[in-house]
């Protein structure tokens, strides 16, 4: 049975393309005022690598604490991607701030992660985290293992699960009315791609 989709209007995706706030690929906007279906306009967009380090950045600096006598804080993320695992990576700062001294000590946490694409909420979610390393060499042996053993919990207590990116929903919607749904997610030398079309297509 043939597809049918409606033409978009420029208006329509001028609206459409600053409410996500993305790359939309295959389809300029030249091509909405030209009357491309909305299928081809929905088919791929992409969030590039700054774009995925804010995202991540709005969570940060995250703070544990420990008994009032210290805290233990997570801050400046610094994402990067790695299309050959399909994951993406993220290395943060440690700091361990003592209450009585007044003491600081820092460190750094590296860890990776998949995505999935939660229907339901028409979000990308953080999936599969896995802690890479811990560097705490330069902190004294009491407030290293305070560290190693609490700054990859920290980690997972924020990151696991952790909603990325919510696609705007009159973006959604219109995928939703074509029978389509995000197929795939793909990290790529220039972002994260996700892929749009019929559902149960690859």
């Amino acid at each position: 049975m043939p597809e049918s989709t409606s033409p978009l209007t420029r208006r329509q995706c001028q609206r459409l393309f600053a409410g996500a706030g993305i790359a939309v690929l295959l389809a300029p906007l030249g091509a909405c005022a030209a009357g491309s279906s909305a299928a081809n306009v929905l088919r791929t967009m992409t969030l590039s690598q700054g774009q995925l380090n804010d995202l991540v950045a709005k969570r940060f600096p995250y703070t544990r604490n420990f008994s009032g006598l210290a805290d233990l804080s997570l801050q400046s993320p610094r994402l990067r991607l790695l299309p050959q695992t399909n994951r993406l990576g993220t290395a943060v700062d440690l700091v361990l701030a003592e209450k009585l001294t007044g003491s600081r000590y820092t460190g750094a946490l590296d860890l990776n992660y998949g995505l999935r694409f939660d229907d339901k909420e028409g979000a990308i979610r953080m999936a599969d985290l896995k802690v890479n390393r811990v560097d705490v060499d330069q902190v004294p042996p009491a407030q290293r293992q305070l560290l190693s053993q609490y700054g990859p919990r920290a980690a997972e207590t924020l990151l696991s699960n952790m909603v990325l990116y919510r696609i705007p929903e009159e973006y959604l919607g219109m995928a939703r009315n074509l029978g389509w749904a995000v197929n795939a997610l793909r990290v790529l030398p220039e972002g994260l791609r996700i892929e749009l079309g019929p559902k149960g297509a690859s």
